[in-house]
């Protein structure tokens, strides 16, 4: 239950005097503070959460006065089951960071508020980058604000790619192809791979490459696969995987391959593509490896890589802590808030953050926000889960040669169009 305490029980009277013949009164009016739930998967092992608590709700709670924030960090992998038991439940918290999977999940079970047209919505949504902006528009609404972020870069060995008579990292598709098959190398335990498919089928390492080459998932209305799914871009991306892949190019399309940026440092892999999160692990504990980041090739849809991370949304609970929660989420999408989460190892959403000796040192942030000018993200749809699904499975089937690439992704529409048209609206 939420519930409004009144910290002053009564009105004042004061008497100061008198003003045009008559007594002049002021009444000092009662003020009410209200409790807000914060509920998020912030790693309390590190930085994050500790920023969230000693830092960030401090100051919002200064700047907010009458306004408390209670925070509760939950298990990244129960925090989903929780939300969807607490909303059959009616139990809910009155702000939360999303993974951006689960905010159409949400918003389809009605549990979420519109946005849209709360104030200083549209100043926000102009201000971060499109592809997380995509993640909370659910049936044409805005149901949050994409709270952090992340995407992947094109990693490679600089040792592995002089070796094999590279001077520079690929900048586009056909170029990059020519490489992979140029670093591949040697045999047995000490075969080189041009490039390692960290994700392996699922989307989160197909999508780079369906987009890069012009392909989809779903049309722009998210209502269809035919003629995304298996139009022949798409298979084109595909099928270039899947032969590379048999050909002994590239690895980790199926399971049994190393890990791919263990396999990078030492070597093994000519390139990867992963995300900031890397870069940390590669100064502790790969400080002697010489490696580059680059965006990742361009293709004919461009250079289009995948887009991650949480967003931020208020519940419905009523109207004051709705009020209240929208202005702790405008809060956490402030630079002060932004920043300091950045230092503490979150990407901000925002496409231009102030200059400032807080962010000294993570210059390596540049060229991941670079590349999410032109990231996509994966489908933002409550049936998202089936939908890799579906698509990862057949992927596998069509990469382990028991159905062709067109006939596999033929079925994957097919099925996806039947979840889909079960679960419209």
């Amino acid at each position: 239950m939420k519930t409004a305490i009144v910290s002053l029980s009564s009105l004042l009277l004061v008497t100061a005097g008198m003003v045009g013949g008559g007594p002049l009164t002021v009444y000092a009016a009662a003020r009410k503070s209200i409790t807000i739930t914060f509920w998020n998967a912030y790693n309390s092992t590190d930085n994050e959460e500790k920023t969230v608590v000693n830092e960030l709700i401090p100051q919002f709670e200064k700047t907010h006065p009458g306004i408390k924030v209670q925070n509760v960090t939950l298990p990244y992998s129960a925090m989903q089951s929780k939300l969807l038991t607490s909303a059959a439940g009616n139990v809910l918290p009155d702000v939360a960071r999303l993974d951006i999977i689960w905010t159409p999940q949400l918003a389809k079970l009605g549990v979420l508020l519109p946005e849209d047209h709360l104030p200083g919505f549209g100043a926000l949504k102009g201000k971060v980058f499109a592809g997380p902006l995509s993640t909370n528009r659910y049936q044409r609404i805005y149901y949050g604000l994409p709270l952090d972020t992340n995407t992947k870069v094109l990693y490679s060995n600089t040792a592995v790619l002089k070796a094999h008579g590279i001077k520079a990292p690929p900048t586009t598709m056909p170029q990059f192809i020519t490489d992979i098959k140029k670093m591949t190398s040697g045999s047995g335990k000490k075969k080189v791979y041009g490039y390692m498919m960290g994700a392996g089928t699922d989307l989160w390492g197909l999508l780079p490459w369906i987009a890069s080459f012009g392909g989809a998932i779903l049309s722009p209305n998210r209502t269809t696969a035919n003629g995304y799914l298996n139009s022949p871009k798409t298979i084109r991306a595909i099928s270039t995987l899947i032969n590379l892949e048999k050909a002994g190019y590239i690895t980790g399309l199926l399971p049994g391959a190393n890990g791919d940026l263990s396999g990078m440092a030492a070597g093994q892999y000519g390139t990867i593509d992963e995300g900031p999160w890397d870069v940390p692990t590669m100064q502790l504990q790969y400080r002697k490896v010489g490696y580059k980041m680059s965006l990742w090739p361009k293709g004919a849809g461009g250079s289009r890589e995948v887009v991650g991370g949480e967003d931020i949304a208020v519940f419905r609970t009523n109207p004051a802590h709705e009020k209240a929660a929208w202005a702790f989420e405008k809060f956490m999408m402030s630079p002060f808030a932004q920043i300091r989460m950045e230092v503490a190892g979150q990407m901000s959403t925002l496409k231009r953050i102030p200059k400032t000796p807080l962010l000294k040192g993570l210059g390596y942030f540049n060229i991941f926000r670079q590349q999410l000018r032109t990231a996509v993200a994966r489908p933002p749809i409550p049936q998202y889960s089936q939908v890799d699904t579906d698509i990862s499975n057949q992927v596998a089937l069509a990469a382990q040669g028991r159905e062709s690439v067109k006939k596999a992704l033929n079925t994957a529409t097919k099925e996806i169009d039947a979840l889909l048209s079960s679960n419209a609206g």
